[in-house]
């Protein structure tokens, strides 16, 4: 009999925050209209002054108030009543409301007074009715995406499952709303999440998890003020060290609770206070006592009722005058008990009951067919990328294949070329300068003459002595080879060949488009091309260091331009075209180039 007494008045406390968390203050919701005063007042709790204000802008025959602002007032009138708990004053409050939402528009004032309205049932204990609401307010959350509406519509479902007794439920739909507060970062919210949670947990037993939670909305509700959730989280606090058999802390946070009811004139609460007093001197049996507390609750419940807490009421009155013998008034507790537990039980409550449980469990359902769409499509999505990506990579390889085609035609293009000029170079020569044709051995010791580059009047400018000037020039360079040595300069050649400065560079510029920097290189490079072919057809690893130096190149930088500014090609490349050449005619070729 005690267990079941706590239960039941563990229950109520968890109806009453409960439908308390839903109705979150307008200033929450999206609305087209809302009254910054109104939203003030109910934030800092002050319940009566919202209530009067609201009452007499109602009250005013005002026509420039839209019947939308009407709605508005009607619905947070409701909200007022409620917390106020003045339950039949906002029943009222909600149908009024209820009857001008069906001539709006506004489908977030709509959704409200369908809030409001299953609340008002809730607190009432009429959980049909509630439930009819709870799905209307559940449907529209669904269609719209509204957070805050669908976690009102979870609470309120919630409080449903609680007072028909089935908290497991109730657990998992609590624990939904305060995922959806703590996603939405509504501060104002987390002491009735935490109320709610804590509650469900003691009907499940689990007193230290409800004690976390419990503890936690009570040092919220202190630092933000918030005293009539701090009534309700005291009470509950009672009640689970009521269950834990704690009598002295169940009396400590009864008396604190009772006290705060005291300062804000909540007789509800003051009822549920005497209720539970009335039910631990029951079980004390000091029957005078519960006989005292149960009357006081009573009489608090008759200008505000609540079925659930008057079943308690009656059901300690009907024991306690059972026992002291008094069978005319404990009969009468007895049927007023039996007309409650019948009107709060009925067969189309619990088929209305298990319908939403239905309905709520297709919900999940289609919430995990659309999860499931999204990840196809989303998958989709990167099976699109990544055809995408492949294509594009496709075309790159295409363009960089293409390039590479061309580069190397190119390059093989040039080494003809150079072949074919190289050849022409020395045919034009040899025709031009017979004493080329000679196959004789350098010299290895040119004889130099005197320096005439200042005193040399007697060499004539005429083409043809600078033809023959040029031969010997030509002649020096194939036989003698003198570009080999990297310290060749102008001053060597001219002492060499006994002449000057000025007609050594008309010698050159009237027999070629080179200037005398430019032949140099252009010996040297041809030089270091009979290397590396002869060092390919011999299968020779190439050394890049070996062969500009032994070609007459001071440096690799100075090579590397050289060669590529007379052929067009790198010695890598030419090298490589050397190699494709000859292993096309059946040569053997190096592997390496250094």
């Amino acid at each position: 009999m005690k267990m079941e007494r706590s239960h039941t008045g563990r229950s109520f406390f968890i109806i009453i925050l409960s439908l308390l968390s839903c109705t979150a203050l307008f200033s929450n919701a999206a609305q087209t209209f809302k009254d910054t005063l109104v939203v003030r007042l109910m934030q800092t709790s002050h319940y009566h002054d919202a209530a009067g204000y609201i009452a007499s802008r109602l009250a005013k025959d005002d026509r420039r108030i839209s019947s939308d602002e009407k709605l508005y007032y009607y619905n947070s009138m409701s909200m007022t009543q409620l917390r106020l708990n003045n339950f039949d004053s906002a029943k009222i409050s909600s149908r009024y409301a209820l009857k001008l939402a069906s001539q709006s528009k506004d489908s977030v004032l709509i959704s409200d007074s369908w809030k409001m309205m299953a609340f008002a049932f809730n607190n009432s204990g009429l959980l049909d009715s509630a439930a009819y609401f709870t799905r209307k307010l559940l449907h529209y959350s669904e269609r719209t995406g509204d957070k805050r509406q669908y976690r009102s519509a979870l609470t309120s479902m919630a409080t449903i499952l609680i007072q028909s007794k089935r908290p497991l439920e109730a657990l998992a739909y609590y624990r939904e709303a305060t995922l959806i507060t703590e996603q939405l970062g509504d501060t104002s919210n987390f002491v009735r999440s935490y109320y709610n949670l804590g509650g469900c947990l003691i009907n499940l037993k689990k007193f230290d998890s409800a004690r976390i939670y419990l503890d936690k909305a009570s040092m919220l509700a202190e630092r933000l003020k918030q005293p009539d959730l701090l009534m309700l989280v005291y009470g509950e606090l009672s009640e689970c060290f009521l269950a834990m058999g704690r009598k002295e802390d169940w009396k400590t946070y009864q008396l604190k609770a009772y006290k705060i009811a005291e300062q804000l004139g909540n007789k509800l609460f003051l009822a549920i206070c005497n209720s539970s007093l009335a039910q631990a001197a029951l079980s004390d049996h000091d029957l005078k006592n519960a006989l005292k507390y149960g009357g006081r609750a009573d009489s608090l419940m008759r200008s505000t009722p609540y079925p659930e807490i008057q079943r308690k009421v009656d059901s300690t009155m009907y024991v306690a005058n059972k026992k002291l013998d008094n069978y005319a008034a404990s009969l009468e507790w007895y049927e007023s008990f039996t007309k409650l537990k019948e009107r709060m039980t009925n067969d189309n409550q619990a088929s209305l009951l298990n319908r939403m449980m239905v309905e709520l469990g297709m919900k999940e359902k289609n919430l995990t067919i659309e999860k499931q769409d999204l990840d196809i499509r989303s998958k989709k999505r990167q099976l699109q990328l990544l055809v995408l990506l492949l294509f594009m990579t496709s075309i790159f390889i295409t363009v960089l294949i293409n390039y590479f085609i061309k580069t190397r035609r190119f390059r093989e293009t040039l080494y003809r070329k150079e072949k074919y000029l190289d050849k022409q170079i020395v045919e034009m020569l040899q025709y031009k300068f017979p004493a080329l044709r000679e196959n004789r051995a350098p010299s290895g010791n040119a004889e130099i003459q005197p320096d005439l580059s200042e005193t040399d009047a007697s060499m004539p400018e005429d083409p043809i002595q600078q033809e023959a000037l040029y031969g010997r020039l030509i002649e020096a360079m194939e036989k003698e080879k003198l570009y080999l040595d990297p310290d060749l300069n102008l001053k060597t050649l001219i002492n060499l060949l006994g002449t000057n400065k000025k007609y050594l560079y008309l010698a050159i510029s009237g027999n070629t488009a080179e200037n005398f920097r430019g032949m140099i290189n252009r010996y040297r490079v041809n030089e270091a091309k009979r290397i590396i072919e002869m060092n390919i057809s011999n299968s020779v690893i190439i050394d890049t260091e070996t062969i500009y130096s032994a070609a007459g190149f001071n440096s690799a930088v100075s090579f590397y331009r050289a060669f590529k500014l007379q052929t067009g090609l790198t010695p890598k490349e030419y090298a490589n075209e050397t190699r494709k050449e000859l292993k096309n005619s059946g040569t053997r070729s190096a592997d390496l180039f250094l």
